[in-house]
């Protein structure tokens, strides 16, 4: 991977540790407690992924870049024999608290997941379910080939995420477009250290690489 792959994934993970960080100490409520959520009915999983993934149960089912595990436990909840992985142990950390409120067994890995372990790239999984992940991916081939690799032949990757024309919609907080030009290439770096009442409420220097 480059140089800048490889930061990419370095301060990504230390904003979001942040933000879970500050979810734990209840200064973010959203998304705060999951498996509350789950259990009073909220749902992270949309229609159109239940119907696209179709009936889970008993399936192998890897979930990349599975954050707190939103997601990834309404898979379990459905039958799923799920494997979860993401970067900040923090979150990973918070997944594994709500799915044992739960009483979910699930296995969840810390990882870059474009350096995942060799056993899950021996083409075990029935489907690779990924949420809202793309914009953090720097290699998106390798990332593919591993997507690849982890997959049973005719297997399903279900892939959801935002389309990259929302990187022009003005910013009301920080007053400003996230991009100027839609064809620049390369990455897209920024930093931030302003409280946000939203996801920022302590201040810390937050940055992300996109």
């Amino acid at each position: 991977m480059s140089e800048i792959t490889d930061r990419a994934a370095e301060v990504n993970r230390s904003t979001w540790d942040s933000i879970r960080r500050q979810r734990d100490e209840g200064l973010i409520q959203k998304h705060h407690d999951i498996a509350a959520n789950i259990l009073t009915g909220k749902t992270c999983l949309s229609p159109e992924q239940r119907s696209l993934a179709g009936d889970v149960a008993g399936k192998r089912m890897l979930d990349l870049g599975c954050g707190d595990g939103c997601e990834l436990l309404e898979w379990a909840r459905a039958g799923a024999q799920i494997v979860g992985v993401d970067n900040s142990p923090r979150q990973v950390a918070a997944a594994q608290r709500s799915a044992q409120k739960l009483g979910i067994s699930c296995e969840l890995i810390v990882a870059n997941i474009l350096q995942l372990p060799e056993h899950l790239l021996q083409g075990d999984f029935d489907l690779v379910f990924s949420s809202w992940v793309t914009a953090w991916i720097g290699d998106l081939n390798r990332w593919f080939r591993s997507v690849y690799l982890a997959l049973k032949p005719g297997g399903i990757f279900l892939l959801s995420g935002g389309h990259p024309v929302t990187g022009f919609v003005s910013d009301q907080q920080r007053g400003k477009s996230y991009r100027d030009n839609y064809f620049a290439e390369g990455p897209f770096i920024e930093e931030d250290s302003r409280a946000s009442s939203e996801w920022n409420p302590s201040g810390d220097v937050q940055t992300t690489i996109e």
